[in-house]
C-alpha cells in the first residue's frame, strides 16, 4: 500500500504533469462490475474482504453476502436489480474505518470508473498535505449517498462542466 501511497502524491503535487502516467499506471482499480473482488486484488490479505456470493430467488438471482467479526450480512440492493454504487458502498462500510474507498475523478464521464483504496490514515495525511479539498476534487471520498455509476447523463455532463470551471 505504501507504493500505492507514493504514487498518489506524486499525482497530487503535479495532477496535470502526472495525470496520463497515473491513468495508465497499476494503482487505479477499474471497475465495470459490481465485484468485491476488484478490492481483494489491493487490501493485504488480512483485511481483505470476506464475501460469498450466492443465488437467491429475488428476480437478481444473487446476493453478494458479506462476513465480518461472526456476523453475515447481505448487500442491500433492490430487489429487481444489484448495482455497482450500492456493492462499492457496502464496501466502503465493510472496510471502514481502517481504509477508504475513493473515486477517482478522473474516470468521470468513462463506462468503467477507478477506485483507489488505501488506508484512512493516510487518505488523512494526503489532506494535510495538499488540502481537504484538493484530495477530494480528485479522489472523492465514497459515502451513504454518493453516486458513481447510476448518475444519469446529464448530471455527468454537469459534474464534468463544473470540474472545468
Amino acid at each position: 500500500m505504501e507504493e500505492m501511497f507514493q504514487q498518489v502524491r506524486m499525482f497530487l503535487a503535479a495532477p496535470d504533469a502526472q495525470q496520463e502516467e497515473f491513468d495508465a499506471g497499476s494503482v487505479l482499480i477499474w471497475v465495470d462490475w459490481g465485484e468485491v473482488s476488484y478490492l481483494n486484488e489491493v487490501l493485504p490479505e488480512t483485511d481483505a474482504i470476506d464475501y460469498a456470493c450466492i443465488d437467491t430467488e429475488e428476480e437478481r438471482g444473487f446476493d453478494i453476502i458479506l462476513k465480518k467479526d461472526g456476523m453475515v450480512r447481505a448487500i442491500p440492493y433492490a430487489l429487481d436489480h444489484a448495482d455497482r454504487d450500492t456493492t462499492l458502498k457496502a464496501a466502503q462500510e465493510y472496510l471502514a474505518p481502517g481504509y477508504g474507498i475513493r473515486w477517482y475523478m478522473g474516470s468521470l464521464g468513462s463506462d468503467k470508473l477507478a477506485f483507489i483504496v488505501l488506508p484512512t490514515a493516510q487518505w488523512r495525511q494526503l489532506e494535510q498535505e495538499f488540502g481537504i479539498e484538493q484530495v477530494a476534487y480528485h479522489f472523492a471520498p465514497i459515502e451513504a449517498d454518493s453516486q458513481m455509476f447510476e448518475m444519469d447523463v446529464d448530471e455527468v455532463f454537469d459534474l464534468l462542466e463544473q470540474r472545468k470551471q
